[in-house]
């Protein structure tokens, strides 16, 4: 009996002594189980909505790193081709979409959105300076 004591006494004293990081790791824990259940109630409609406005970032940013890195006044087409590739690079399940065609078109017209919105953001800068 006087071992179970102590281990009773042993388990509280660690609870005492780490009780806000069990609250922490509890908190995260049910955050993370929430996102998750929230994620699977979702229809396919808007998990793709979400992932496309997601890569629609993810290409305005590298269209501003792109702009900004290149030496190449004209190379549009280079500029694409790498985007292109380093979408293909971050998101490797890409590359197992059936209908590739509808996935570069849909790409390219994120890469056309994305430099629109360069365009505009340099454009508001230029008025603000």
């Amino acid at each position: 009996m006087e071992i179970f004591l102590n281990g009773v006494k042993n388990f509280l004293q660690m609870v005492n002594d780490n009780w806000t990081t069990i609250m922490v790791v509890a908190g995260l824990g049910v955050a993370v189980f929430k996102k998750i259940k929230d994620w699977a109630a979702k229809s396919e409609e808007e998990k793709i909505a979400i992932a496309k406005e997601q890569i629609g970032n993810t290409i305005l940013k590298m269209i501003t790193d792109a702009e900004n890195n290149t030496e190449w006044v004209k190379a549009g087409q280079i500029k694409r081709a790498e985007v292109i590739d380093v979408i293909y690079t971050k998101y490797p399940i890409l590359s197992k979409v059936k209908k590739q065609e509808e996935l570069i078109a849909f790409i390219d017209k994120a890469i056309n959105d994305a430099l629109v919105t360069l365009r505009e953001v340099v454009e508001q800068n230029k008025v603000v300076e």
